[in-house]
């Protein structure tokens, strides 16, 4: 009996992460559609708190307020309004979202990409913000909190799917930018290197990524696994959302590893 259960259960666990993968790039592409319908491209974009600090989600004291910025740097060929659906609910809490659309759609190297984004950040005098980044977005991140701590652009981070482990297969990618993320990588190693602001990271992955699997996982940052199939369709489950709260709401990324 238990044997036919099982093998009854295998196809269903595979049709079931079939299915979320074509939910996932279906998630993708509307959000390419979108991001271009809206305008958000080209457009140099600061967008204020439309919400109380803290929003109204906070129970107890918050440390949070109207000044807090948090940044969004988006993945490889991701434009600044990929992630619009977050920067609307962050924007409901009450933070002063900032976006970067210089970046185009993200496929200049992590180095260049980095000091686009720090000049850009410079120039609006964001200090110590929060940036929360997807994929690529987190190497970006981790770049500038490492490599620009003297202008003191970034305090936290929150990366969902970064591949900070790289990439196992994308060295046979189709394409110079996607072939930038496998493992031994000279950009990839040189991050990997700087321990110290890693316990100010949290690196959130979904428990099925078919683009950048388990390579999440960030020695000495706090790693967190949701159950979510998907490189994409994470950034709107509900189970993010949960973690972004928490994350806002804590003044240490801390460290550890969780499991959704």
């Amino acid at each position: 009996m238990d044997t036919a259960m099982g093998t009854t259960t295998a196809p269903r666990e595979a049709l079931a992460v079939a299915g979320g993968v074509v939910l996932d790039w279906s998630y993708a592409l509307w959000r390419q559609v979108a991001s271009v319908a809206q305008g958000r491209v080209t457009t140099t974009t600061v967008h204020p708190p439309q919400g109380v600090p803290g929003g109204a989600s906070v129970t107890g004291s918050s440390s949070l307020t109207a000044r807090d910025d948090v940044v969004l740097i988006p993945g490889i060929y991701e434009p600044a309004g990929f992630m619009d659906p977050l920067r609307r609910r962050l924007q409901e809490w009450g933070h002063r979202v900032v976006v970067l659309p210089e970046l185009g759609y993200n496929r200049r190297s992590i180095p260049e990409t980095a000091d686009v984004a720090a000049a850009r950040l410079r120039e609006l005098g964001v200090k110590d913000a929060v940036v929360i980044a997807h994929s690529k977005g987190g190497l970006v991140g981790k770049l500038l909190m490492t490599a620009y701590t003297q202008d003191a652009l970034v305090a936290r981070m929150l990366a969902i799917g970064t591949p900070f482990e790289g990439a196992r297969y994308s060295r046979y990618a189709p394409t110079r930018p996607l072939r930038s993320f496998y493992p031994g990588h000279p950009v990839l190693g040189s991050l990997a290197k700087n321990l110290k602001v890693n316990a100010n990271i949290v690196s959130v992955g979904a428990r099925v990524d078919p683009l950048v699997g388990r390579s999440t996982q960030l020695e000495g940052g706090r790693n967190i696994v949701l159950p979510v199939t998907g490189h994409f369709r994470i950034l709107a489950s509900p189970e993010l959302m949960t973690v972004v709260d928490d994350f806002l709401h804590d003044e240490v990324g801390g460290s550890g590893e969780q499991a959704g």
